[in-house]
């Protein structure tokens, strides 16, 4: 009888079992409400990593901390019903990656209908074409008649709308300028705008993002359950949270040329955001004599050196290496290119690219 071969563990199981070893299982189970199985909770986050793979370059310890979150807040991670996910942030403080948890729309509607005096709480979008008479006096009415079959033109607004047991209502409108006046309060939108990071929730995903921020506006004057009431400043710290930038400082300015190197005509910057300090031989009175600079060539080789050690991808050193730019840095110095060169190469071999 021929034995059974041994089952090849997959790089996610084994990082599944590092964040849900058996006791951290057990700790996560007991947090839970009622209504949420444990298994199916389990298979949603598997799931979930599935489709955002860069978790697996995280720490463990880290992903069971945002895990445990929407676990005791009874939300599933499956990014199919959009009840709350696991996203990747840079932790500008700890010079790392992080998953950060952040609650979908749908999730803030679940958890508004576990306060038990909610029948029915909901966001909808706002066309040109469509008809809408609201009434926002003593006798509040919203009336909204989609032009379903036919083409309704651009989104203009939102609204929520809850809807109690006694069979009192309640809504709240939202208008596209005041969707982008509270996204552009959002710091991950700010670095988003200022090529800190390449997306945000709010460029990817702007309808949703419009219907939860109508929900949360909504959301101040409802009877709130104490895991909504979690959920939203979950919410609220992690719009003015510092984890958004992952780009490298900017790098130093290049070395001065040369004092015998012939004059440069054009005083203007080549790239935005760059200042020329000595553009000529003998322009700039204070310019030293003899050529010399302040610019720190091991300085700037540790700092490369430093960064590159945070990157768990090849994506992530090729970003590194192209803010840093250290080809044109070091441009006519072999040796310092060279040794630039090298911290590349060694990093992209100890993440296996």
């Amino acid at each position: 009888m021929n034995a059974q071969a041994p089952t090849k563990t997959t790089r996610l199981d084994a990082f599944r079992m590092e964040v849900l070893p058996p006791e951290k299982r057990t700790e996560l189970v007991s947090g839970m409400p009622p209504h949420v199985r444990p298994e199916r909770f389990e298979r949603n986050l598997v799931n979930a990593i599935m489709q955002t793979p860069e978790i697996m370059d995280l720490d463990p310890r880290l992903v069971f901390r945002e895990v445990s979150k929407a676990a005791a807040l009874g939300l599933y991670l499956d990014p199919q019903l959009g009840e709350a996910y696991l996203i990747t942030s840079w932790n500008g403080k700890a010079r790392r990656k992080e998953p950060q948890l952040r609650i979908g729309y749908r999730g803030l509607i679940k958890l508004g209908r576990q306060s038990g005096e909610i029948s029915m709480i909901y966001a909808h979008e706002v066309c040109e074409q469509d008809f809408l008479d609201v009434d926002q006096g003593a006798d509040k009415k919203l009336v909204h008649k989609p032009k379903l079959f036919t083409d309704r033109g651009a989104v203009i607004g939102y609204y929520a709308v809850v809807k109690y047991k006694d069979g009192d209502f309640d809504f709240e409108p939202l208008s596209i300028p005041q969707a982008h006046k509270i996204r552009d309060r959002s710091d991950g939108w700010k670095a988003f705008q200022d090529g800190k990071i390449k997306s945000t929730p709010w460029a990817t995903d702007e309808d949703e993002m419009s219907k939860k921020t109508a929900i949360r506006r909504l959301a101040k004057r409802i009877p709130q359950s104490p895991e909504l009431a979690d959920a939203l400043r979950i919410e609220d710290d992690a719009e003015h949270s510092e984890m958004r930038d992952i780009t490298p400082p900017k790098p130093p300015a290049p070395p001065a040329p040369p004092k015998e190197s012939a004059p440069v005509e054009n005083t203007e910057p080549e790239h935005e955001g760059e200042t020329i300090d000595h553009v000529a031989d003998g322009i700039d009175a204070d310019q030293p004599e003899d050529g010399s600079d302040d610019f720190d060539a091991q300085a700037f080789l540790d700092a490369l050196e430093a960064e590159l050690a945070t990157a768990m991808s090849e994506e992530d050193v090729e970003d590194v290496w192209n803010a840093r730019d250290a080809l044109a840095v070091f441009d006519g110095d072999d040796s310092n290119q060279g040794k630039a060169i090298a911290m590349k190469t060694a990093r992209l071999k100890a993440i296996g690219a």
